[in-house]
């Protein structure tokens, strides 16, 4: 019997299905809107994405512990379930491709600048299909690993800072408008339904009922974690600079040095940083490859996984060939998305069988 995964490393996973990207690609966004007010934006989204935690977790408590699309095939119709099956595998493939390319354009400025992408956007799979391989329980323990090296950097991060803050680049308070506040929180809120990868790792749960503590406390501490890199960026550099460079918390980051030991605190967090969108492609990778024995009632999924990976790496070369592109949609069209298939669609089954159930019943009782 295989292991379960426990509710501390079910919220380490949400926080790494959502911090790894959002910490790179948020700020810049939101400070294009808010400049100095961005935390505001980041305590909004943080906001709607706990309501967001809270329909996620009742679908799942709705579900009794069955896998997401066999329960809707059940309750709904099963050319309904296959539909949106469909749909959401089209979904976890797109959002896989996403974050393999961010990591694979990151790899590509400031790592090895001269290896051609493809060599990249393969070897990172091939790592994502051993991971895969090895099952969600083992991905789950090596993440909660991954995450004990966020808390040991974070601490050194805000007080190798101190030094550096000024808090008058804060000022003035409340500068913006309620409209640019809205504008700002749509993409971070999009980041914050990502929670909604719990509909496919819940079967594997020990206690799939605390689903709703374990989105609740995913998105609070990425959050926290948004809300302190945003922060301390605002107060080291300053409003302008957040909105002009492509990476701010690696800026940041870099002018720390703990000691003669350490040195500079970077090292220790583009370590993480790396391991941690590992996990993140492997999270997305299982709801992927979950979704797809779902919706097509497949036992074994090994083949079909290694024919999903050919699907990504394609996506990953083409589609988003021009990071210019791949950035628009992440800020303006990515939120369509993400309000479709995180929001609406788990919104609109969660009523229809709340809704239909008293209807049977009342069938039930007249017969």
């Amino acid at each position: 019997m295989k292991e379960k995964i426990s509710t501390y490393q079910a919220v380490l996973l949400i926080v790494s299905a959502i911090f790894p990207t959002a910490i790179v690609v948020l700020p810049v966004i939101i400070g294009k809107y808010l400049e100095q007010d961005s935390p505001l934006a980041v305590i909004f989204s943080g906001l709607v994405g706990l309501g967001i935690a809270w329909l996620i977790g009742s679908l799942i408590k709705a579900t009794g512990d069955a896998p997401f699309l066999e329960w809707v095939g059940n309750k709904i119709s099963p050319v309904f379930a296959v539909l949106i099956g469909i749909f959401l595998l089209q979904y976890y493939l797109d959002l896989t491709t996403n974050v393999l390319r961010v990591y694979v354009n990151f790899i590509k400025e400031n790592v090895l600048l001269n290896t051609p992408t493809v060599i990249t956007a393969v070897i990172i799979m091939l790592v994502t299909l051993y991971m895969i391989n090895r099952g969600i329980e083992a991905i789950s323990r090596i993440n909660s690993i991954v995450n004990l090296m966020l808390l040991m950097v974070f601490p050194l991060y805000i007080w190798g800072l101190t030094k550096h803050i000024n808090l008058h680049r804060l000022l003035p308070i409340f500068d913006h408008s309620a409209a640019s506040l809205t504008l700002a929180s749509l993409t971070p809120i999009g980041w914050m339904s990502e929670v909604s990868v719990l509909l496919f790792i819940a079967p594997y749960l020990k206690f799939p009922r605390k689903s709703t503590f374990i989105g609740v406390i995913g998105i609070c501490l990425v959050t926290l974690a948004m809300f302190v890199e945003i922060i301390m960026t605002l107060l080291v550099f300053g409003p302008q600079y957040m909105k002009n460079i492509a990476y701010p918390i690696f800026s940041t980051i870099s002018i720390i040095q703990v000691g003669r030991f350490i040195e500079n605190l970077d090292v220790l967090f583009i370590s993480y940083w790396t391991m941690s969108v590992y996990m993140k492609i492997a999270i997305f990778m299982f709801a992927t490859v979950q979704c797809f024995k779902q919706t097509f009632r497949i036992r074994n999924d090994k083949p079909y996984t290694v024919a999903l990976s050919i699907v990504v790496i394609t996506e990953c070369l083409y589609t988003w060939r021009e990071p210019e592109k791949l950035n628009i949609f992440n800020e303006e069209g990515r939120i369509i998305v993400f309000l479709l298939f995180n929001i609406l669609l788990p919104m609109g089954i969660l009523l229809w069988t709340r809704i239909k159930e008293p209807v049977i019943k009342r069938k039930e009782y007249k017969t």
